[in-house]
């Protein structure tokens, strides 16, 4: 009896960290271009990029409080181009492009096809906001989450005829999937055969 309690209050403090998790940490964010980029908290009315007063409006709700990845006004792209961060835990990476050029997945991509492979639209957006005209950015989110350690976003061609690639990026803690063995259920069908 003293195992099951042991078991339940374990599974309580388990549930606990995961519902009070701290957001996932950014850090070493770099580009093969000398870009410039900050970590920061993505907030109703915050900064959409960390070098112009535009704000970012209309978030989603479960998206709020996540970390942002913000990127300057005038990111360069190009198929060349490589982004690397690095995340203290496996976090999915969400995308924001903006909805006045041509999506993500209709641009030149380095490897050819890398981001329909890796990322998928969620119906969601936000939207680049005062002193700039709204602006809606539709959301895409990576099809798994990335693991602990250093994230790589590849080559994507930059808006015609600016090189600049109009976009931001959040993460969000995700769970990679995990072999059964060891598993609540399998440690609880243990624990009653016991």
């Amino acid at each position: 009896m003293r195992l099951i309690y042991a078991c339940m209050a374990t599974l309580f403090l388990v549930a606990s960290l995961i519902a009070f998790a701290e957001k996932v940490e950014v850090t070493n964010i770099e580009d093969n271009k000398g870009g410039v980029y900050k970590a920061t908290e993505l907030e109703e009315k915050g900064k959409f990029f960390h070098d112009r007063d535009y704000t970012i409006t209309n978030i989603p709700k479960e998206f709020l409080g996540l970390t942002q990845v913000s990127t300057s006004a005038d990111c360069p792209g190009g198929q060349d181009y490589r982004l690397t961060f690095e995340i203290d835990r496996s976090a999915y990476v969400y995308t924001a492009w903006d909805s006045r050029h041509k999506s993500p997945e209709d641009r030149g991509q380095d490897p050819k096809g890398w981001f329909d492979k890796a990322f998928t639209q969620t119906d969601e957006s936000l939207f680049l906001d005062a002193p700039h005209d709204p602006t809606e950015y539709f959301i895409y989110k990576s099809n798994e989450p990335y693991p602990e350690g250093k994230v790589e976003l590849l080559g994507i061609d930059e808006v015609v005829g600016d090189p600049v690639i109009m976009w931001t990026i959040f993460v969000e803690e995700g769970t990679l999937p995990v072999s059964p063995v060891g598993n609540l259920t399998t440690t609880w069908g243990d624990i009653k055969t016991d």
